[in-house]
């Protein structure tokens, strides 16, 4: 094939004057941002300045501005298609231009130089009147704005990005100049030098090569993120009569999930294509899924077809964008805020991400079971990962090979057949890792007994004690005094943080009650020998007696306070909830004025039979 690159060295004002630029689908929002405007102004001028201290005295001319020196304000990319000329690479440099003699139009009187300016700002058109030489509807509300009023009286609000920005960089350079305080005569000659000896260079190219050439520029140093580039490569698959409709689809979809554009594609790409660990293929996704699903032998993008040579590419790239990423990144959307009640414990609390992937993979396409699927999967993980941790089996590596399991487990079940899902795993994930032939409980009371407070991590104890407690309250119908998040992450604050407290302190009441100190030692840690407090109520607690430490628990959370008598006093709520815990399970709740071996023993069986209740083994 033959080169379709044609540069052409370039004046600022040769660049803009009476020109109409397209923005290419290729395109981010106009992003700049104050520093790297400022960056530039302070080197035009630091040009500007030196040879004015040379020249400046003398009569403004042609030859004289010709010994200014010149400076290079690098290159910038269009291409030709149907007799508009749009903008492949540079649009963030070309439009702070048009700002800057957007200034300079508002500061200058004379009225020859004025006209070149107005002329670089907009142009012309028989048939549209005057637009904006950087042509975009997202740009002409702000734009009449600052040409005609100079920023002032801006809307309300705005309708994207690059509204705000062309504002706010505007007045960014109002105020740089502000600072330069240029005289009348030598801001006169600063708008010839930027008209005249500022120097670009534009690269027309063809086409066919217009979304190779964005690539590798952007490959190069340019900030792009990877589904920026990956919009270039899906819209340069379609015709050019396609491209503005589907990405504005594009655009609108992605921007429900701005900053998670990235997390998103990874997520969907697992979700839909990944069912083990394979940490090749993993670790390629996470860094360039843009490029992978594009390669010619790979059995996701045979299944995608987005290649060019794929026969179909652009119908498909056309269904994904409408049908796919219009609900896909809505979904996302959901689930990422974290409204769900699990989804919250999930990820803010026990810093899991794997049920994204999960909601991603068991949802069709406007489905209409989407609510109860979020929330049954969001539970499902959280019973997950506590079961295992309460095992003694959670393993982060395992964990994740579970994940994309259920990627391939879910789509097609509703949500009242995920527990077998889930249970099947557990199972099996069970039965591996204790070299069993079968179990009889997906949490057996002797494995329970051997997690303590030198087995599970301190978080993980906060949780478990967090949702012992909001058990309680929802039960007796009382309101949380502290929130499930405040109280499973506040670990080490001294005033605000909540600490794990050892019912039995280390002093010689508590050890007397064992045969030995070393059986002492290993049954302290037990989980019913613990309990939360808060704060200074943990160091005041301290080593005290039990009969003293009553006195702290009577005004601590619930778990702490059914071990005082006083809590039980006219208490019906209480009552009748304790009645029905032990019809149930023939174990309850009674307050306990000497915390010994028996003791430790049934609070040890009230807690397995509340885990039971909460994450339903």
């Amino acid at each position: 094939m033959a080169t379709t690159i044609d540069p052409q060295k370039l004046t600022v004002e040769n660049s803009l004057r009476s020109k109409k630029y397209y923005i290419d689908f290729y395109q981010r929002e106009y992003v700049w941002t104050r520093e790297s405007v400022e960056i530039l102004l302070k080197d035009i001028c630091w040009s500007f300045e030196n040879s004015y201290t040379q020249y400046g005295n003398s009569e403004l001319s042609e030859e004289i501005m010709s010994k200014y020196s010149w400076y290079y304000l690098n290159v910038f990319i269009t291409n030709k298609v149907e007799g508009k000329v749009f903008i492949v690479d540079g649009q963030q440099r070309l439009t702070t231009l048009t700002l800057i003699a957007t200034y300079l139009f508002h500061r200058i009187t004379d009225e020859n130089i004025r006209n070149v300016l107005k002329d670089c700002i907009f142009s012309a058109d028989r048939y549209a009147g005057n637009i904006y030489c950087i042509n975009h509807s997202k740009r002409k509300r702000i734009m009449d704005c600052i040409f005609q009023n100079d920023g002032n009286n801006p809307p309300d609000s705005f309708e994207n990005t690059t509204e705000e920005t062309l504002l706010n960089r505007y007045k960014d350079i109002v105020s740089f100049f502000e600072q330069k305080n240029y005289s009348e005569h030598k801001l006169l000659v600063f708008a010839h030098y930027f008209l005249e000896r500022l120097v670009l260079v534009e690269l027309s190219i063809d086409k066919d090569d217009t979304p190779m050439v964005f690539e590798v520029i952007n490959d190069r140093g340019e900030p792009l993120k990877p589904f920026e580039i990956l919009k270039g490569k899906l819209l340069g698959t379609l015709s050019k009569s396609d491209t503005e409709k589907y990405a504005d689809l594009w655009e609108k979809s992605l921007a429900q999930i701005k900053d998670l554009e990235d997390s998103f594609f990874i997520d969907y790409l697992r979700a839909k294509y990944v069912f083990s660990t394979n940490s090749k293929l993993l670790i390629t996704l996470s860094k360039s899924y843009h490029r992978y699903i594009f390669e010619p032998e790979n059995s996701i993008a045979s299944d995608l077809q987005f290649r060019r040579q794929d026969q179909n590419a652009s119908s498909n790239v056309k269904d994904f964008i409408s049908k796919k990423l219009t609900y896909y990144s809505r979904l996302y959307k959901i689930i990422r805020e974290n409204q769900d009640e699990f989804l919250e414990y999930d990820n803010k609390i026990n810093e899991l991400n794997g049920q994204y992937q999960n909601v991603l993979a068991a949802c069709c396409e406007n489905d209409p079971h989407e609510a109860e699927k979020i929330h049954s999967i969001a539970f499902e993980h959280d019973r997950l990962n506590m079961l295992l941790r309460l095992n003694g089996i959670y393993d982060s590596n395992d964990f994740q090979d579970l994940v994309f399991k259920l990627n391939e487990l879910l789509p097609g079940k509703q949500p009242n057949e995920y527990r077998q899902v889930f249970n099947d795993l557990l199972e099996k994930e069970i039965i591996r890792k204790t070299g069993k032939e079968r179990i009889t409980s997906l949490l057996e009371y002797e494995r329970f007994l051997q997690r303590d407070f030198t087995n599970m991590d301190k978080r993980t104890l906060r949780y478990f004690f967090a949702r012992i407690e909001k058990y309680i309250c929802d039960n007796i119908g009382k309101e949380m005094v502290f929130p499930v998040y405040d109280i499973s992450t506040k670990g080490t604050a001294w005033k605000s943080g909540f600490h794990v407290e050892h019912i039995f302190s280390r002093n010689q009441e508590s050890i007397s009650k064992f045969s030995n100190e070393e059986e002492f030692e290993n049954l302290r840690n037990r989980l019913g020998g613990l309990l939360i407090l808060r704060g200074r109520d943990n160091i005041s607690s301290g080593n005290e007696p039990y009969h003293d430490k009553l006195k702290t628990y009577s005004n601590g959370l619930e778990w702490g306070r059914t071990l005082v008598a006083d809590t039980y006093h006219s208490n019906l709520c209480l009552k009748d909830f304790n009645d029905r815990f032990v019809s149930k399970y023939n174990i309850g709740f009674e307050p306990i004025d000497d915390f010994d071996k028996n003791a430790l023993s049934k609070r040890s069986q009230l807690l397995y039979a509340i885990a039971k209740e909460i994450w339903s083994f």
